[in-house]
Order: C-alpha cells, then structure tokens, then sequence
C-alpha cells in the first residue's frame, strides 16, 4: 500500500540521513520512527478535538513523500492519527524530534514490535465497543468475544 505525506524539509533531510546510515529504505525509517510514537500514544489520547497539522511555512520548505506500507501499518497510521488528533505528518515530525536520535543509537533499526494488528467488536449492553490490538497477545483466544 503506498500513502504521500507532507515532509518539512529538515524532517526529510533527518530521515534521510538515518536511512541512509541504517541502510533501510526512506519508508521502513519512516515507520520504524512512527512505530515508537505507538508507545507514547496511551498517555496522550485527545478526545474533542480537531486534528491538529503541521506549522505552515514556505512552499519551497516542504516535500511530498511516497510512503509503501503493510497494511496493518497503513492500520497503525490511522489509528494514530485518530487517537493522537495529529495528522500523520506532524506525528512523523514529532516522531523525528523525539527519537531519532534515540534510535539511531542502537544497533538494531527495528525491534519486530506492533508485526500483527486485530480489530474486535464487542456489544455490552447495547453499547458497540472496539479493540484495537497493535501486536499479537499470546492469549488472543480470551480476547475473543
């Protein structure tokens, strides 16, 4: 699955940069950093509000940025983008700032996290509730309605 999105361009030069170091495409950087935003998503999930966007700036100052995705990481996105009340590009930006240096110093690129994704549907009481399931729990049976 391929998705574009709007890179300022020191992000892109950062990322870049790092994908270049780490020998992986722009894309796989681009979810790796994404990926480690999935862990500080619990303790900043908005509700009523509107999606927030990136800083406006020159025109010259930014790039479109061809993304191929799994499709659960096209998943991943969207719920991010959903929770967080943050358009994708700004999570990326985020992501960037707070991370990438982070990452950059470990070894490994990617440590396999968020590989599965599972949406279930429940009904209690008349009331429709969703779980959404970033990775594979190894008791996924009990998670089963």
């Amino acid at each position: 699955m391929e998705t574009t999105l709007n890179v300022h361009a020191d992000i892109l030069e950062k990322i870049n940069w790092a994908a270049r170091s780490r020998r992986v495409s722009r894309s796989e950087m681009i979810i790796v950093l994404i990926k480690r935003i999935m862990d500080d998503a619990s303790n900043s999930v908005r509700f009523g509000r509107m999606v927030r966007y990136q800083e406006r700036n020159r025109p010259d100052m930014w790039h479109t940025v061809h993304v191929k995705l799994r499709m659960d990481d096209y998943e991943y996105l969207l719920d991010l983008r959903r929770l967080l009340k943050m358009s994708v590009s700004l999570i990326l930006a985020y992501a960037v700032r707070k991370h990438l240096n982070e990452i950059m110093k470990k070894k490994a690129t990617d440590n396999n996290q968020y590989k599965n994704y599972v949406l279930i549907k429940e009904i209690f009481n008349a009331t429709v509730c969703w779980k959404l399931i970033w990775g594979y729990p190894p008791d996924m049976g009990k998670l089963l309605p």
